[in-house]
């Protein structure tokens, strides 16, 4: 009778394959920084991230280095005599970016002035063609304080938020918007260094009409009456995405 073979235990490979499935879904639904960003507007890539310039000589849009742990920052300067230092719009893989009716934008940015003093324009969510609503959103500074205005079709500015700011303060805007030609659609959320603010009407959501034909984002400096404030704007951190997650700071 022929001897019993005994058979040689195979290796087992259940446990490295578990742990290698493992790691891939941990991997894969680990939550990326910003991982919906549809612009990174990040000033050491230059001027060439905003859809174009509106700033006449004397004044300027650079990047600079900034000595305050801010790295490469966009600054405006816009001197007494001059009306306006913008850009206008986000420019994507090269392309002018088309912002889209019925659509959630979030926009993020950090802000420093040299003054705070006067009436002037530091953000715009502005109207092309100049329609029905030339900004549905607009914000100013004005006495030491930040102001957001909603602009309806009949052109009267409704002041629904403000807060105090200084001269040569750094701030966190976080800034959401619902496209909507419809008055009860559209939508507007606000963060401010952080925390998300309340609005006039009590609510930390504004409902009103925000798009108009065509709108675009303007950030600098723009003298809403007359030419007389001398401006510096320093923006940081401009980002834009879906969500407030894809914006606000790590």
């Amino acid at each position: 009778m022929a001897p019993t073979r005994r058979r040689t235990p195979r290796a087992r490979r259940s446990a490295p394959v578990v742990v290698a499935v493992a790691l891939a879904w941990s991997a894969a639904l680990a939550p990326s920084a910003h991982a919906a960003t549809v612009w990174d507007g990040d000033a050491a890539q230059g001027t060439g991230v905003f859809g174009s310039v509106e700033c006449a000589e004397p004044g300027s849009l650079v990047t600079a280095a900034n000595p305050d742990g801010h790295g490469t920052i966009f600054r405006y300067t816009k001197p007494s005599g001059l009306i306006r230092c913008e850009s206008r719009g986000l420019s994507v893989d090269g392309a002018r970016y088309t912002f889209a009716a019925d659509s959630t934008y979030w926009l993020g940015w950090e802000s420093q002035l040299s003054t705070v003093s006067g009436d002037f324009v530091v953000w715009q969510w502005k109207s092309y063609p100049n329609a029905d609503q030339n900004y549905p959103l607009i914000m100013t500074v004005k006495d030491g304080a930040v102001r957001l205005f909603h602009v309806g079709t009949d052109a009267a500015w409704n002041l629904i938020w403000s807060a105090p700011v200084a001269a040569g303060a750094w701030h966190r805007f976080a800034l959401g918007v619902h496209t909507s030609a419809s008055a009860s659609s559209g939508w507007v959320e606000l963060y401010f260094d952080g925390t998300a603010q309340t609005f006039t009407d009590g609510g930390t959501r504004f409902t009103g009409r925000t798009w108009d034909s065509a709108n675009e984002p303007k950030w600098g400096a723009y003298d809403r009456d007359t030419p007389e404030s001398d401006v510096v704007h320093r923006v940081d951190g401009l980002r834009m995405g879906t969500t407030h997650a894809d914006v606000a700071d790590d």
